[in-house]
């Protein structure tokens, strides 16, 4: 890939400013569509790119479905045409780049968007944890008890609630302050406040359209939350992992100890 990674040429390109790094089934898409509608923000289409993810070559011979697996083997010349040239800002959002399955992520992006600005949502871990069980036994791919299922140590449930752990290889790479951490339930109670702080984080103005700022595009509510048992099951083991993120954002979670 070292060819196609050339620094001087990489820079001729309209690389991306901002990268949407996940968390899964914490409103991406809704800060997807969040950031298309400001005028000076262009997010790629589709959204999910995956490019820094996937083998050196490709796959398999279906195209369509590289996304899947990641693209980096397409190289960073058709990684730049998915950007809008006249943009202000270019972005785009791929949960999978935080995915445990994928350590590649960080140091290729690093290598090519050395000074790229960061998002990384998050939400109480255990309605995440939830969310994504729940979407996996839609898509059939899950057949097994909530329990059994999110507190099995081999799957992902857990490690994608590990917010902190997820980010560290970004921060191995990154500055800090090119990360900006977003609280979900902060973004669906006062949206103006984070969307200002969000918008400036990516090198936006501040916006604001009562039309697309509407409650329509968040996906993601406390709606079916889990109490008892395995919810302190799932927030002991994942207590240290919290604090530790709290400790990078500086700031207390407290919305994740409402209902308790």
């Amino acid at each position: 890939m070292a060819d196609k990674v050339d620094g001087g040429a990489t820079a001729r390109r309209r690389l991306p400013e901002l990268v949407v790094i996940g968390a899964m089934k914490c409103a991406t898409s809704a800060v997807h569509a969040y950031l298309d509608g400001h005028p000076e923000v262009r997010m790629s289409t589709p959204k999910e790119l995956n490019f820094f993810n996937g083998p050196e070559v490709p796959p398999h011979d279906d195209a369509t479905s590289w996304w899947r697996t990641g693209q980096w083997h397409r190289g960073v010349d058709w990684y730049a045409t998915q950007f809008d040239p006249d943009a202000v800002v270019a972005g785009e959002a791929s949960p999978a780049y935080t995915s445990p399955s994928c350590p590649e992520v960080a140091p290729r992006m690093a290598a090519v968007l050395p000074d790229v600005r960061l998002v990384y949502l998050v939400r109480d871990p255990v309605d995440r944890a939830v969310s994504q069980y729940r979407h996996h036994r839609r898509d059939g791919t899950e057949r097994r008890s909530m329990e059994a299922a999110i507190l099995d140590p081999a799957s992902q449930y857990l490690d994608r609630s590990s917010y902190f752990a997820r980010l560290e290889p970004f921060l191995r790479v990154f500055a800090p302050d090119q990360i900006r951490v977003v609280v979900q339930e902060r973004l669906l109670r006062h949206r103006r406040r984070e969307l200002d702080a969000l918008y400036a984080h990516v090198g936006a103005a501040p916006w604001w359209d009562e039309e697309l700022h509407t409650p329509l595009h968040h996906v993601g509510t406390s709606a079916g939350r889990v109490d008892g048992p395995l919810r302190r099951q799932v927030e002991e083991l994942l207590a240290a992992d919290r604090q530790r993120l709290e400790e990078l954002i500086a700031d207390e979670i407290d919305e994740w100890n409402e209902g308790r």
